[in-house]
C-alpha cells in the first residue's frame, strides 16, 4: 500500500515537472522535489527527464548557465546509455535554444541538425514528426534573427510539409508554422505571400490557443499597414485589444500581450491618425506595463515612444525630459539601439530648442553608439556566416566518412556474397509456393476491386454528365452576353450615335435651339443614353478583358468603383505572370464581377481588397471587405442568388469555394482553382 502511494506521489511530481517544462514564464519551482525527484525515480528514463527540467529552470530563471548545461550534458550521456532517444532529443533541444539564446549560431545550428538526423530514425512516428517540425521552425528562427529570410523560408516550408501531412487536425502546430511562414514573406516584401498563409490560419482561426490568435492580429496588422490598408488595419488593431481585453490569460500573459497592443496602438495613433492625446495614452500605458513586468528594454522604449510623441507635438521641454530618461534607462542596461534613436531625438529637440551645444553632443553620441551598433551587427553576421559554413564544412566530412564506410560494407558484402546465395535459392522456392497462394487468393480480391470499381465509374460519369450540363448553361450564358453587348454597341449604338449626328445638324442650321430648354434637356437624356449603353455593353463583355487579359480588367473595374469614392478596391497579385485561356479569363472575371456588385449592393463596405495568388498550377483569389457582414444561414434571397451564380462558375472550373462571414466584421471569400493550361 505505502509502495503505491509512493510510486503515485513519485508520478505526479513528474507530471509536474514536464509541465514546468513547457511553461512559458514559470513561478518559483519547488528545487527541492526535483532533486528528490531525481535521486527516487524509478526507473533512468524518469530521472533524466527530471534532470532535463531542473537544467531548464537553472538557466532559464535562476541564470546559473553552467551548472543548467553541465546538468543536460550528464541527462544526456544517461538518456545515450540507456538507449532513451526520445529523452537524447529533448536535451538537445533545449541546449540549441540556449546556445540561439545566447547566439552561439554554429552550436545551435549543428545541434538542430543532430535533432534532425535522430529524429528521421525514431520508429514512433509521432515523436520523430514532433522533433522535425519544432528543429525545421527553430532552425528558420536562427535564419530569420540573422535576416536570411529565404533560408528561414526554407526551413519552415519543411516544417509545414510535415505537420500538413502528420498532424493535418493539429490546429495550432499549423497556426504556429503559416504565421512563421507569413512573417517571412513579410520581411521579403512579398506581401500577396504573407495574406496567403494567414488566410490559411484564418480557416481554424476558433480552434487556435489565445497566444496564436494574438500572433495573427499581429501579422494581419503589419501586413495592412505595409500595403496601406488603413482602415482594415485599424479593424484588425480593435480585435487585438478585444482579444487582451476578453480572452483567458494568467496574469503575465495579459500583461504581456497588452504591452503589445498598447505599443501598436501608440505608434498607430501618432503616425497614421496623428491623434496626439489618443497616442499618449497608450504610451503611457505602455510604460506602467513595462514597469509592471519588469522588462528594461521595454521601459526605456516606452520612455522614447512618449518622447517622440512629445516631440511631434512640439512639446519640446517634455520631449526632451523623456528622452534624457529613455538615454539614461537604456545606458544602464547596455541597450544600445535605444540609446541610439533617444540620442538621435535629443539632438534634433535641442536643436528645434535653439541649445546647440547639447543639440552637437547629442549628435555625436548618436554618430559613436550607430558605428559601435554597426561593428556589432557586423561582427554577429560574419560570425553567423562562419558558423554556416562551419557547420556545411563538418556536414561535408560526415558525408564522406559516411562514403568510406559504405566503400568497407560493399567489400564486406563480396566476401559474404556465396555464404548467402545458397539461403537464397532456399528462399526463392519457399516464395514460388507462397505467390502461388498468394495468386489464387488476389484474383478473387480483383474481382470485388472491379465490381467496386465500376461503381465508382458509373457515379463519374453521372458526376461528369452533371458537370456537362452546367458547362452548356454557362457557356450559353455567356454565348448569350457576347450577342447582347454586340448588339447594344453595333446597333442600339450606332443608332443613339445618329440621333446624336441629327440633333447636332437641326442645332447648327435652327441658332435658335440652343436657347430652347426642351431642345437642349433632350440633348443631354440622347448623350446619357448613349453612355449608358455603352457602359452596359463594356460591363457584359469589357474589350480590355479580351485585348489585355484579366488582371487589367479587374484593375480597371476596380478604379471605376473607387472613382465612385463609395468604396476603395484594391487588387494585389502574384504569380501571375502570363494570361490564363480566354474562357477561364471571362468566367474568373464574372466572379469577381458579382462579387464586387453584391458587395455595393449589400455590405456597406469603405474598402474591399481583392487577392490573387497563382503558384505553378494552382490559383487562389480572395475577395475581403469590411462591411456589414451576413449570416449565411439567415441571407436574404439577394445574396443568395449572387452567390448562387458564384457557386455554379466556380464548380464550372472545377474549383473550391469558402465563405467566412460576420455581422459588423466583414466578409472574405475565398476560391482556389487548378490551372491546366
Amino acid at each position: 500500500m505505502i509502495g503505491r502511494v509512493m510510486r503515485k506521489r513519485k508520478i505526479v511530481l513528474l507530471a509536474l515537472a514536464l509541465s514546468w517544462m513547457t511553461a512559458l514564464h514559470a513561478q518559483k519551482l519547488n528545487e527541492d522535489s526535483l532533486h528528490q525527484l531525481i535521486h527516487l525515480a524509478e526507473s533512468d528514463s524518469a530521472r533524466v527527464e527530471a534532470m532535463q527540467v531542473l537544467a531548464n529552470y537553472e538557466i532559464k530563471h535562476l541564470e546559473k548557465d553552467s551548472l543548467g548545461v553541465q546538468r543536460l550534458l550528464e541527462a544526456g550521456k544517461l538518456a545515450e546509455k540507456i538507449r532513451f532517444t526520445s529523452g537524447l532529443l529533448q536535451g538537445q533541444f533545449i541546449l540549441a535554444n540556449y546556445h540561439r539564446s545566447k547566439s552561439n549560431w554554429a552550436e545551435s545550428i549543428e545541434l538542430f541538425n543532430g535533432v534532425i538526423g535522430v529524429a528521421g530514425k525514431l520508429s514512433n512516428d509521432s515523436l520523430k514528426n514532433r522533433f522535425l517540425m519544432m528543429a525545421y521552425n527553430n532552425l528558420g528562427g536562427i535564419y530569420n534573427i540573422n535576416g536570411d529570410f529565404s533560408s528561414s523560408l526554407e526551413n519552415r516550408l519543411e516544417a509545414m510539409k510535415i505537420v500538413e501531412k502528420a498532424t493535418p487536425k493539429n490546429f495550432n502546430n499549423r497556426a504556429l508554422i503559416y504565421l512563421n511562414i507569413a512573417s517571412d514573406y513579410r520581411q521579403l516584401e512579398i506581401p500577396a505571400k504573407a495574406l496567403e498563409y494567414l488566410n490559411r490560419t484564418r480557416m481554424f482561426f476558433d480552434s487556435l490557443s489565445n497566444r496564436l490568435k494574438m500572433e495573427y492580429y499581429y501579422e494581419y496588422y503589419q501586413n495592412y499597414i505595409r500595403v496601406d490598408s488603413i482602415s482594415m488595419a485599424k479593424q484588425t488593431l480593435d480585435k487585438m485589444g478585444a482579444g487582451v481585453r476578453d480572452y483567458e490569460w494568467s496574469v503575465f500573459q495579459k500583461k504581456d500581450y497588452g504591452l503589445m497592443h498598447t505599443k501598436l496602438s501608440a505608434d498607430y495613433f501618432a503616425d497614421i491618425e496623428k491623434a496626439y492625446p489618443l497616442a499618449m495614452i497608450h504610451a503611457n500605458d505602455a510604460i506602467t506595463l513595462a514597469k509592471d513586468l519588469k522588462i528594461k528594454n521595454e521601459l526605456a522604449d516606452g520612455y522614447f515612444r512618449s518622447g517622440r510623441i512629445y516631440f511631434l507635438q512640439q512639446d519640446l521641454p517634455a520631449a526632451i525630459r523623456q528622452l534624457q530618461i529613455s538615454y539614461d534607462s537604456a545606458s544602464a542596461f547596455n541597450l544600445k539601439n535605444i540609446m541610439r534613436k533617444s540620442a538621435s531625438l535629443l539632438a534634433e529637440a535641442y536643436a528645434k530648442k535653439g541649445d546647440y551645444a547639447k543639440a552637437y553632443q547629442f549628435e555625436r553620441e548618436a554618430r559613436q553608439i550607430n558605428g559601435l551598433i554597426y561593428d556589432q551587427e557586423k561582427t554577429k553576421e560574419i560570425n553567423f556566416l562562419e558558423s554556416r559554413y562551419q557547420n556545411q564544412k563538418k556536414e561535408t566530412e560526415i558525408a564522406e566518412l559516411q562514403l568510406s564506410n559504405i566503400s568497407n560494407e560493399l567489400s564486406l558484402a563480396k566476401r559474404n556474397k556465396q555464404l548467402w546465395i545458397g539461403a537464397s535459392i532456399a528462399a526463392v522456392t519457399l516464395i514460388l509456393l507462397s505467390l502461388l497462394y498468394l495468386t489464387t487468393r488476389q484474383r478473387s480480391i480483383l474481382a470485388e476491386k472491379d465490381r467496386v470499381f465500376q461503381t465508382e465509374q458509373i457515379k463519374f460519369l453521372e458526376g461528369q454528365q452533371q458537370v456537362v450540363s452546367l458547362q452548356s448553361m454557362v457557356n450559353g450564358q455567356e454565348m448569350e452576353r457576347t450577342r447582347i453587348a454586340k448588339d447594344l454597341h453595333d446597333g442600339l449604338g450606332g443608332l443613339f450615335s445618329t440621333v446624336k449626328m441629327h440633333f447636332s445638324a437641326l442645332q447648327h442650321e435652327n441658332a435658335e435651339l440652343k436657347e430652347d430648354g426642351l431642345f437642349t434637356k433632350s440633348y443631354e437624356l440622347i448623350d446619357t443614353a448613349a453612355e449608358e449603353v455603352r457602359r452596359i455593353a463594356h460591363n457584359m463583355m469589357p474589350d480590355v478583358l479580351i485585348k489585355m487579359g484579366l488582371l487589367q480588367a479587374v484593375q480597371e473595374f476596380c478604379n471605376s468603383i473607387s472613382a465612385t469614392r463609395q468604396m476603395k478596391v484594391t487588387m494585389l497579385e502574384y504569380g501571375m505572370d502570363q494570361r490564363l485561356n480566354a474562357s477561364t479569363e471571362i468566367m474568373l472575371y464574372r466572379i469577381i464581377q458579382e462579387l464586387l456588385n453584391n458587395i455595393i449592393k449589400h455590405a456597406r463596405a469603405s474598402e474591399a481588397i481583392i487577392q490573387f495568388n497563382k503558384i505553378e498550377n494552382r490559383l487562389t483569389i480572395t475577395v475581403e471587405d469590411n462591411g456589414a457582414g451576413f449570416d449565411l444561414q439567415e441571407s436574404d434571397g439577394a445574396v443568395h442568388a449572387g452567390l448562387s451564380s458564384v457557386q455554379s462558375r466556380v464548380t464550372y472550373l472545377n474549383g473550391q469555394l469558402s465563405i467566412d462571414s460576420e455581422k459588423g466584421i466583414g466578409t472574405t471569400v475565398m476560391m482556389e482553382f487548378l490551372i491546366n493550361e
